[in-house]
């Protein structure tokens, strides 16, 4: 299926950002498999590499995602030895997650199954697109952000 021009298209912004999701999901997924790590996983993972000692709240705060939900994900990563959790001294109810060996080894290719994502999705962009993309997309997330902020 070719997704028309947005300005031609009967299509909704959120639909096409829900196709390219879905599809990097797909992607990453099936190009993780072999490290039995789904594309839900990566994210957090890659987040837990950049950052370590994040919370699981820190990660449900900068990802907008119901704390639940990354519970799930950071107790399946637990379970498959990719992460563990440090019992926070200030307050024994948060938890700091950190990369075991077995993470560690795993960030290197799981960067680069995300960098062949990046090609695909991005084929045909020169750096300035790519640059303004971003800094749109940028945008919009914090404009949604702030904007839901009064329907809370």
């Amino acid at each position: 299926m070719k997704v028309d021009k947005m300005a031609d298209s009967d299509i909704p912004i959120d639909a096409i950002f829900s196709i390219i999701h879905r599809k990097h999901l797909i992607f990453t997924h099936k190009s993780a498999e072999h490290l039995n790590i789904t594309g839900k996983q990566i994210p957090c993972l890659l987040m837990v590499s950049n950052r370590p000692g994040i919370t699981q709240e820190e990660i449900a705060n900068i990802f907008q995602i119901d704390k639940g939900f990354i519970a799930r994900i950071l107790r399946k990563l637990e379970d498959n030895e990719f992460i563990y959790r440090v019992r926070g001294p200030e307050n024994r109810r948060k938890h700091h997650i950190f990369l075991t060996e077995k993470g560690k080894s795993s960030i290197p290719e799981i960067k680069g199954i995300e960098e062949k994502w990046k090609k695909v999705v991005l084929a045909g962009l020169e750096k300035d697109e790519i640059s303004k993309l971003m800094g749109v997309l940028n945008l919009l997330a914090e404009n949604s952000i702030e904007k839901i902020k009064n329907y809370s």
